[in-house]
């Protein structure tokens, strides 16, 4: 059941960027080269605030296949940034599965199920507006169970959070909302704070070239972390 806030903050961030338009055209000239999205590295670097706790992870490192899951928006129709993401990374021989916040019980009762059946492959959670709470909720729910999530993208949810303990590494690309590790938690937490980037907003945050970009790097770098299972030896 969608929380009252969350109905609310997400009407509100529907209705913003198109008052902001029509206000744009109304009133103000039109933008100059120097209004244009930055590229994925200068975000990276000098407009993200990171947070990495000391002390040793948690949790094992993983083995196995990436397992991606992305997670739409509200009504399902304005999150088609998710549906590029996972095809850029299936043409990587990545799994990647799309699929509504609303199913953030599913997947977590499907991680669970996999896991519990030894597929211990890195989990990477990815989500825009509600479904980027909706992440939030499904590694919850898995650091009740002391599963594991390798990586999880937030494209401008409706609130802010806390990160659960059991999740390595958080990117929040955010126009309005900061997340922050829980107590005791390892994470390491990068805001990418793009509001004052009049190119990017609400409904077009997940679309961005540079970031989706960027995200499918952190997916191919978490990927690349596991340990390999040793070559057979030719007979």
């Amino acid at each position: 059941m969608l929380r009252m806030t969350s109905c609310v903050a997400m009407a509100w961030l529907l209705i913003a960027p198109l008052a902001a338009a029509a206000a744009t055209a109304l009133q103000l000239p039109p933008p100059d080269a120097n209004t244009t999205m930055q590229s994925a590295p200068r975000y990276a670097q000098n407009n993200a605030i990171r947070t990495q706790p000391s002390g040793a992870p948690k949790y094992a490192q993983a083995q196995g296949p990436t397992k991606v899951y992305l997670l739409r928006g509200f009504l399902n129709v304005f999150s088609l940034g998710m549906d590029d993401i996972a095809a850029k990374l299936q043409a990587s021989g990545i799994s990647a599965t799309v699929m509504n916040h609303a199913d953030a019980d599913f997947i977590a009762s499907r991680i669970l199920t996999a896991y519990n059946a030894g597929d211990h492959g890195p989990i990477v959670l990815i989500g825009h507006s509600l479904g980027a709470d909706a992440i939030v909720d499904v590694a919850d729910t898995l650091a009740r169970y002391n599963i594991p999530v390798a990586l999880l993208v937030l494209f401008d949810g409706t609130e802010a959070h806390q990160i659960p303990v059991n999740v390595a590494s958080a990117i929040n690309y955010t126009k309005h909302f900061m997340i922050t590790p829980q107590f005791g938690s390892h994470s390491s937490i990068s805001n990418v704070d793009l509001s004052g980037d009049p190119a990017i907003d609400h409904l077009s945050i997940d679309t961005a070239p540079a970031l989706q970009t960027q995200t499918i790097n952190y997916v191919l770098q978490a990927s690349s972390a596991v340990p390999r299972e040793p070559a057979q030896r030719r007979q």
